[in-house]
């Protein structure tokens, strides 16, 4: 039995010794993009490119430790290399779930449950202004991404069929409380509460890059009681992945479950 573990090629444990420094590389890479640019130690694209390249590692650290670990039947794996290659397989799966997430979805970033008159933005426009915000604020019907022009609300439109006017039994009077309320259940900041116009504002902040997306809702008195329409807008990116979207569904899933719907 010795005999054969001193057989063994040696190079399954320098594979997997490399996929450890890959690792700890993307480790820093992803410890230092998202708060370095939520901390402005980062300019935009510095830190994009940082924790894509970090997550390509964690990709390859997976790989190349796979291969090390099953051609070595585990030689030279020690704990610290196990850790490293088992959270880089964390990192790459959640990173594979994350692109088939936005898998398919256009790149807007403005989504609105009114496409003809969408809420208009008042109390949140002088933060965008003071954050630099690249993104503006009135509504783009057609948005130019690396040449193309795409028709923003045809777009939303074909992916997003779901994200409709809510109808609420309640007055206006009532329903623009709830519809604050609803906004403070999700964590959002509230910019502006003005219950004479049935406008409220808030902003929402991304965990890791610290993204800051503003949400508008509008309450109007309906025959039935009230109509609720609510618009989400990034202030940076051409697309958002979907983010603006899901944020809406959870939105007005909240609301309806506060109205009793």
């Amino acid at each position: 039995m010795n005999t054969t573990v001193a057989m063994r090629p040696r190079w399954p444990g320098k594979v997997t010794r490399f996929a450890f420094f890959v690792g700890v590389l993307a480790i820093f890479l992803l410890a230092i993009a998202g708060p370095g640019y939520r901390l402005r130690l980062l300019p935009l694209t510095p830190a994009l490119l940082g924790a894509a390249i970090g997550f390509l590692l964690f990709i390859v650290t997976f790989i190349i430790g796979a291969i090390g670990l099953l051609a070595g039947g585990g030689q030279g794996l020690s704990r610290s290399r196990g850790a490293v290659i088992g959270f880089s397989l964390v990192i790459t799966i959640l990173a594979g779930f994350w692109i088939f997430r936005g898998r398919g979805t256009p790149p807007i970033h403005d989504v609105t449950t009114d496409l003809n008159d969408p809420p208009v933005f008042k109390d949140v426009v002088p933060l965008r202004l003071a954050s630099g915000a690249l993104n503006p604020v009135e509504y783009q019907r057609i948005q130019s991404i690396m040449g193309n022009k795409i028709n923003v609300p045809d777009a939303q439109r074909s992916a997003f069929p779901d994200i409709q006017p809510l109808i609420l039994p309640q007055p206006p009077a009532r329903a623009v409380q709830l519809a604050a309320q609803a906004a403070k259940d999700l964590g959002w900041d509230i910019v502006a509460f003005v219950p004479s116009d049935g406008r409220v504002e808030a902003t929402d902040t991304t965990w890791y890059f610290g993204f800051k997306d503003d949400v508008v809702i509008r309450v109007k008195p309906e025959s039935t009681g009230s109509r609720i329409d609510v618009r989400s807008e990034s202030r940076v990116g051409g697309g958002d992945t979907g983010t603006n979207a899901r944020r809406l569904r959870a939105y007005l899933a909240r609301l309806r479950d506060l109205a009793g719907k």
